[in-house]
């Protein structure tokens, strides 16, 4: 790919990752206001729980991952095999690949949520609050509103790559796969390093000290991966 149609296929990228960003923004933000309603409700800790989570970030992958591998690589598609249509095989590969992993987010987002719900209740005892000013703390829309943002973001750079590189894999084609990096100056520096590398698509990119697979892997930790930015596409060896 020439450095135009790299800057091309980003913005492409970024255009639909900010719409399905928006898309689950609200229904993120809406499972962690749930998850502080959990507290509100019974007073207790223990019953903050990531079920209702993990079923947005499950849908998120399966969605997203599915739209953008149609949606950049169709020709791809064509020498694929099997019964399943398209989008339907994609999805089947992303809840095979990664709902256990999706289920182990949803545990730290939510661990996330009690450690910032703690952090309430003892500014709330030093301060000798009461439960009412307490709640009124917890139901400010900031406490979950920058949060889901970010996940939003994180989740969909990773899925929307993830679903990608499942097509590209399932075709059997001798492909590489290039890094392009966000096309501004708030990239990181490792993802600026790695920008325009070509590699197998087996193979793994090194990332600062991380072997991640495509921008958003989580193996990448998250110094790597959150509000990362960056797209892979595939090149024909």
């Amino acid at each position: 790919m020439t450095p135009t149609e790299q800057s091309e296929f980003w913005l492409k990228f970024h255009r639909f990752q900010m719409r399905y960003e928006l898309m689950y923004y609200a229904r993120i933000n809406k499972a962690l206001k749930a998850q502080v309603q959990d507290y509100i409700s019974t007073e207790n800790l223990m019953n903050v729980n990531s079920a209702g989570l993990y079923i947005v970030l499950l849908d998120l992958w399966k969605t997203t991952g599915a739209a953008w591998a149609k949606h950049t690589n169709p020709g791809l598609s064509k020498k694929a095999g099997g019964q399943m249509g398209f989008s339907e095989r994609i999805v089947s590969f992303m809840q095979q690949y990664f709902s256990i992993d999706l289920l182990n987010d949803a545990e730290n987002i939510t661990r996330t949520t009690i450690r910032l719900i703690q952090e309430v209740l003892s500014e709330a005892a030093l301060d000798g609050w009461s439960f009412d000013e307490i709640v009124k703390r917890l139901i400010r829309p900031d406490f979950t509103a920058k949060r889901a943002r970010l996940i939003a973001r994180t989740e969909t750079v990773g899925a929307a790559n993830a679903g990608s590189l499942l097509n590209a894999n399932s075709t059997g084609l001798e492909l590489n796969k290039i890094w392009i990096a966000a096309r501004d100056n708030r990239t990181r520096l490792h993802h600026r390093e790695v920008n325009q590398t070509v590699i197998p698509k087996d193979a793994k990119f090194q990332v600062g000290t991380s072997l991640m697979d495509y921008p958003g892997d989580k193996a990448g930790g998250a110094s790597e991966v959150c509000n990362c930015r960056c797209a892979i596409a595939f090149i024909p060896v």
